[in-house]
């Protein structure tokens, strides 16, 4: 079916306060250079902030999802802004944009709430130390949310370190969260304005396209086109534009990505954050590999980290009600990065517990497949698929009809569940029928049928994690001994 673009409106009136005079830095400039990749640690798998049932929770936690991700403090949900962003989008629904200002309003017109964000924020009795971002279009308000996080600008609205609370409101074609700055009661002022803060996360896994439809333009020259996601890394106490150089990797494909264009770092819209895309759009379930560097001398920044792209294709503003699938498992196979799976405590207990129940893919030993049995806490070598479908079911535990199908398969759109979090990584057996394995996947928690040692073997070589033997070589190796009737 075609999709519906939800169209970004403008940015929020929320920077007032950042107005500096521009000082002249240069545009970020693309490295060929790739020696940066051997920093590179990979996460223990990918995420999605889509996972599980969004209609389950307001638009508030779901911003709070990705300011999670970010490493950032949670915003608190306020009625008041939630009242100025309903009265602004009730308006909008009746008489549309006002001369052409999407955050203005007519006096003289049904609905008249105030004329500026600041105004309506006075009226519903919050304070006027306030913003607002705005989409327009035909989707509901989970897609315009993840369509302000698309886009540089209102991206830094919904992100910002000075934020404190949010409330989000959506009528007919219409969208408004309006952002408050006032500190509260156990607000939690513990962040470092120095840290710098990544787009995408790393580890999240995130749409191959970025859709050029925000006001202000960020990329006049493909305005209206589909291009590659926009990666950022913004220092929020940066009181003067970087100057830095950036580069992209295909993980998946081995290959440097040359086309990126980027904002001028001195454009007072971009809070001083080094934004850049990729001109293409990248392909559907790759691993890439980001890097940003500071090339004035100060050192202020150096970063390397990695994301993935879902495998849905181009699904940028989904509904509640729609599916994007995405492969949580981590494969850099022949990448050229050192490390594959980072194991930063050198507690082996703690390695043990991180890695419970997953099957380990040896990458740099002929691809060997491990398992980490949850119970033993040993690791057991599945030579190959027959092998592996014998042992598998070895460590086989007996469940009922009934809460077997408590546990999503692999076919169904979302994972999760009180069952399958409790039995994450076990081989359970159908008592109540002929013995059935299943396999339930730490990375989804979702049920894989071992129906034989072909589907065993897909299953290892599929949803396997990817490491070095060195990662895992301090786990014990368990034997078994097989019945051989």
């Amino acid at each position: 079916m075609s999709k519906k673009i939800p169209t970004i409106i403008v940015i929020t009136s929320i920077l007032f306060f950042n107005l500096f005079f521009p000082v002249m830095a240069a545009e970020p400039t693309v490295t060929s250079d790739t020696s940066w990749l051997s920093d590179l640690v990979a996460p223990s798998s990918y995420f999605h902030v889509r996972d599980g049932n969004i209609n389950e929770i307001t638009p508030e936690d779901y911003i709070n999802r990705y300011r999670r991700a970010l490493g950032l403090p949670e915003l608190r949900t306020n009625e008041a802004l939630q009242a100025s962003a309903k009265n602004h989008v009730d308006y909008q629904n009746k008489n549309g944009l006002y001369n052409g200002d999407p955050h203005g309003e007519n006096p003289d017109a049904v609905g008249f709430t105030g004329a500026t964000p600041s105004d309506r924020c006075i009226a519903a009795g919050y304070g006027s130390y306030c913003g607002e971002v705005q989409a327009g279009g035909d989707g509901d308000l989970y897609s315009a949310l993840d369509g302000f996080m698309m886009t540089p600008f209102h991206r830094l609205g919904l992100i910002g370190v000075g934020a404190t609370e949010v409330g989000c409101a959506h009528t007919g074609n219409w969208v408004t969260c309006d952002i408050g700055y006032t500190l509260y009661s156990g607000y939690s002022t513990d962040f470092d304005f120095d840290q710098p803060i990544l787009y995408p996360a790393n580890g999240q896994v995130i749409s191959t396209t970025f859709p050029v439809y925000e006001t202000p333009m960020p990329y006049p020259d493909y305005a209206g086109e589909r291009i590659g996601p926009t990666l950022m890394l913004w220092i929020s106490s940066m009181s003067t534009p970087p100057e830095a150089e950036v580069a992209l990797y295909d993980l998946t494909a081995q290959k440097s990505i040359d086309t990126i264009i980027s904002i001028d770092t001195e454009n007072w819209y971009t809070l001083n954050a080094v934004f850049f895309n990729p001109v293409e759009p990248l392909e559907l379930d790759h691993e890439y590999a980001a890097y940003v560097h500071d090339i004035s001398g100060a050192e202020a920044f150096s970063e390397v980290w990695t994301f993935k792209t879902q495998k849905s294709s181009y699904v940028d503003f989904p509904n509640a009600n729609e599916t994007i699938t995405y492969d949580a498992h981590v494969d850099w196979a022949g990448s050229g990065a050192e490390q594959l799976i980072t194991t930063p405590d050198p507690s082996l207990s703690q390695l043990i517990d991180r890695l419970s129940g997953y099957i380990m893919l040896a990458v740099d030993n002929h691809g060997e497949a491990w398992y980490i049995d949850p119970v033993s806490r040993y690791r057991y070598y599945l030579k190959d698929g027959p092998t592996a479908y014998e042992f598998l079911r070895s460590f086989g535990l007996g469940i009922t009809n009934a809460d077997l199908a408590k546990i999503p398969t692999e076919n169904d759109a979302v994972g999760g569940g009180i069952t399958a979090q409790r039995l994450s990584g076990r081989i359970l057996l159908q008592v109540e029928e002929h013995g059935e394995a299943w396999y339930i996947n730490p990375s989804d928690l979702k049920r894989y049928y071992l129906a034989n040692g072909d589907e065993a073997y897909r299953i290892m070589r599929e949803i396997s994690l990817g490491t070095l033997m060195s990662a895992i070589s301090g786990i014990e190796v368990g034997e078994i001994v097989l019945n051989s009737d």
